[in-house]
């Protein structure tokens, strides 16, 4: 019985990663000191995970164009990609406004129930980012300038157009037959890099939960647990309204959440959409749909499409206002909501892109309408609702993948 209850956990990495967290709160709530050392297990699973994604995008986009001469689809494919995430972006910040403006949860907040906390590390990481630009840094970051740099670093988008551009380079040559060869063992390789690395972590989610409870404890949640409910609420009608979407498109979301369980877990444990973007691009493939769409939504989602970011900053941002009491006429509404529209566009890459995007929100509004100094009320929380960001983020990008590919007729159920 033992032994059979051992294999089981040993061949099964979702009953692993869900006794890591059962762990990693023990530890984080009996020896918080001791836990919060234990962070160091997810830096460097994520930091392995950010080594593979640059060359795994950028080959498996050249291969899924290259096999499949794809030529023809790359430029609706672009827009319609482009034009659903925008949508969703929308959608998200419109219903997160509404649903602040309606149930206000920080007014009458006792702002001094609230101990000092130094947020100036988080508002100096706000200069000289895309965030502190807007669009026009945004667009000329996403054309690369060096073709090493670009598959060293961690920005996406430039990996996809750099892969889109040499494709087409590759199409035109009579050898591309030979560079196909050469990349699919390259490609082999990566992804069996990916099934070594995804076998800690277990360990990167028993890290990553014991620091964060260690670090600021359960206790933390109560006194913005009304922000906190309304948060969850916000994600939870956003992706209702994403899966009505889905299903007019026949598909079948909750088979696909059954199918991604083991992702969604481990990114919501390590608090990290990318520790698992390596294989949710084989799942999804698996799932039906082509390589080709694969390889250019789901990059293009995580860069473009985070919705549970955009979600969170208009929240944490209404409800500062809110918290202190700030008047706003129906114009600076409309000015937040207009700030929001860019800053959340240049969050791609940044880390801890969800509260350092929110900081770039209110230093950017004219006239610094919210203060702040009003972020250090969400600090406490913030570790917590990146785990909510994650996962709708992470939602958003595996059920809209499904949706443009069924609506690029590249979707073939496999399942």
């Amino acid at each position: 019985m033992l032994k059979n209850l051992f294999n089981l956990f040993r061949k099964q990495l979702l009953i692993q990663v869900i006794v890591a967290i059962i762990l990693g709160v023990i530890v984080g709530e009996f020896w918080p000191t001791q836990a919060v050392d234990l962070k160091f297990i997810s830096i460097i699973f994520i930091n392995l995970i950010k080594l593979i994604i640059s060359p795994l995008i950028f080959v498996s986009i050249i291969l899924g164009i290259c096999q499949h001469q794809h030529t023809k689809g790359i430029g609706p494919l672009a827009v319609r990609t482009i034009v659903y995430f925008e949508i969703m972006s929308v959608v998200a910040i419109v219903l997160a406004f509404g649903m602040m403006l309606w149930l206000e949860p920080g007014i009458g907040f006792n702002i001094s129930a609230v101990k000092p906390t130094d947020i100036s590390s988080y508002v100096a990481k706000t200069s000289g980012t895309d965030l502190e630009h807007g669009w026009t840094t945004f667009l000329i970051d996403v054309f690369p300038n060096s073709i090493l740099g670009t598959l060293a670093g961690h920005q996406l988008l430039p990996v996809i157009v750099l892969a889109v551009f040499v494709s087409l380079a590759l199409l035109k040559m009579p050898s591309l037959p030979l560079f196909i060869n050469v990349l699919i063992p390259i490609n082999e390789l990566l992804f069996t890099l990916i099934k070594m690395i995804v076998r800690i972590s277990p360990l990167a989610a028993f890290g990553a939960i014991a620091a964060a409870i260690g670090e600021h404890g359960l206790s933390s949640l109560i006194p913005l647990g009304k922000l906190i409910l309304t948060i969850f609420a916000i994600m939870l009608i956003f992706c209702a309204l994403l899966t009505m979407v889905a299903y007019s498109y026949g598909i079948q979301v909750w088979k696909l959440m059954k199918y991604l369980r083991e992702e969604f877990l481990v990114a919501y444990s390590t608090s990290s959409s990318e520790s698992v973007f390596p294989q949710l691009m084989t799942k999804l493939e698996n799932f039906g749909c082509s390589k080709s769409v694969v390889g250019f939504v789901l990059p293009t989602g995580y860069s473009f499409n985070l919705d549970g970011t955009a979600i969170y900053v208009v929240a944490g941002a209404l409800f500062i206002q809110q918290a202190y009491g700030i008047p706003f006429t129906t114009a600076e509404f409309f000015l937040l909501l207009s700030v929001i529209l860019i800053t959340s566009k240049g969050a791609a890459g940044v880390t801890g892109a969800g509260f350092i995007t929110l900081a770039a929100t209110l230093t950017a509004i004219p006239g610094h309408l919210i203060p702040v100094e009003g972020l250090a009320l969400l600090l406490g929380i913030d570790r917590f609702m990146s785990d909510a960001r994650t996962m709708c983020n992470l939602f958003g990008n595996s059920v809209g993948t499904v949706i443009i590919a069924k609506a690029n007729g590249d979707f073939e159920p496999k399942m």
